[in-house]
């Protein structure tokens, strides 16, 4: 910090007001001298944005229309992928078949009863199969 100058009023200013401004003026010059180091150590923020646009500077339908696109090319390449997780997890594919992609609404009770499994098994087989579904879109989406 540096070299501070202890200020007088005269004696008509009682001491204790006089410590008080004192300590304010001590405390903005530090606060001034810590901001300037601050500023010294960070980084432009005109420059960063020149490399790296600010995403919420980006047009709403933009960001809107990627995600859209994204989301179709999934949903393209979903029955592919469905193959893949038959030939590779036959038994999650059936559940999968079965609960999200029937043409009636079932409960994993009815899946229990179908499969002869336990609640908790059919639970994690579905948690599975989501699992390599996801794997095999994500692989796809990366050219893997």
């Amino acid at each position: 910090m540096a070299r501070f100058m202890y200020q007088h009023f005269g004696d008509d200013v009682p001491r204790k007001i006089e410590d008080e401004y004192n300590k304010m003026l001590r405390r903005e010059q530090y606060l001034r001298e810590r901001e300037e180091g601050f500023i010294a150590q960070s980084a432009d923020y005109a420059a960063v944005l020149e490399v790296m646009p600010d995403p919420a500077s980006l047009p709403t339908n933009e960001i809107a229309e990627e995600k859209r696109r994204l989301n179709d090319a999934r949903l393209d390449f979903l029955p592919v992928a469905l193959e893949m997780l038959r030939s590779d997890f036959p038994e999650g594919y059936e559940l999968i078949r079965d609960y999200y992609l029937g043409s009636e609404k079932v409960t994993l009770f009815y899946l229990m009863e179908k499969y002869g499994l336990t609640r908790p098994v059919v639970k994690y087989r579905l948690k599975l199969a989501r699992e390599k579904l996801k794997a095999f879109i994500i692989a796809h989406e990366n050219g893997s």
